[in-house]
């Protein structure tokens, strides 16, 4: 049985949102299957650093072998995003199936597409949030401060629209390449508007600013359907962020939480679409 839908009222809709990691566990322990394929990548990548250790570790006893592991196991803990990436594609579609919403197909995209995707957004990520993070540092005493929070606040941003982007499948019929030209199809990101904004407002830097959006906007384009989402249901997206970074930002445990954060950002994004079908507007305006 799914957890349950959005509520109304916008503070319950930012709690309902910080709880989703409880439903993505619950969805996971309730349902075997889903578990040995959640924890599939984290045995694989274990079982690889494990014969590592045993091979390479110099040190006589178990501290220096356990030493090694957590060694190869931090260093590669970040490969499973981008190895088994359709995995988890695989598994957000079973996710949704075994929680009732309607026949999907999984997201799964060839190698060179996924890297391509994984570039872009280490770009946006480190570039984008610049003009936003330097603005701040012209406040005497409690600039950098305000510009440590932003930059915080842009990699929670990112943690979520990654949620998203991981719990995205196909609809009947619908192809890889047409699921893509949707995301690309969405409006711009906030960050990109407001750019533009500021560049028309702006005479002397307002053009380098302007094309400065534009490389923004090209670099998120695999994110914008996702972001849009987010705009959309804001509240929602406030409670998933901030209890999905608390869990993602925890080091080598943190791969053991993705599917969790998997099967609740499936869990979350199924009950949006039902709601935008049902209603031409997002949950938040419910």
């Amino acid at each position: 049985m799914r957890p349950g839908p959005p509520p109304a009222l916008r503070v319950e809709q930012t709690l309902y949102g910080f709880a989703q990691p409880l439903a993505g566990a619950r969805i996971l322990l309730s349902d075997s299957g889903l578990l040995a394929e959640a924890l599939m990548p984290a045995a694989v990548l274990g079982a690889f650093c494990a014969l590592f250790a045993t091979v390479s570790n110099d040190t006589p006893g178990w501290l220096g072998w356990l030493g090694a592991f957590y060694k190869i196991f931090a260093l590669l803990a970040p490969l499973p995003s981008l190895v088994f990436a359709n995995h988890y594609a695989r598994l957000g579609a079973m996710v949704r199936w075994r929680l009732g919403f309607g026949a999907c197909g999984p997201r799964e995209m060839p190698m060179g597409m996924l890297i391509g995707r994984l570039i872009r957004q280490a770009l946006i990520v480190a570039v984008g949030v610049i003009p936003f993070a330097l603005v701040p540092r012209i406040l005497p005493g409690i600039g950098p401060w305000l510009s440590n929070i932003v930059v915080a606040a842009w990699g929670i941003h990112w943690v979520v629209a990654d949620a998203f982007d991981d719990a995205q499948v196909l609809r009947p019929g619908e192809t890889v390449r047409a699921s893509v030209a949707r995301d690309h199809a969405a409006p711009s990101p906030w960050f990109v508007r407001l750019l533009d904004r500021a560049a028309e407002k702006l005479p002397i830097i307002g053009r380098p600013l302007h094309k400065f959006a534009r490389l923004c906007d090209r670099l998120a384009m695999d994110s914008r359907g996702e972001i849009h989402l987010m705009e959309q249901n804001k509240f929602i997206s406030v409670g998933f962020a901030l209890s999905t970074a608390a869990l993602m930002a925890t080091p080598i445990l943190n791969l053991f939480f993705r599917p969790v954060i998997l099967a609740a950002s499936s869990h979350l994004l199924g009950y949006l679409e039902v709601s935008e079908v049902e209603t031409p507007t997002s949950a938040l305006a419910k």
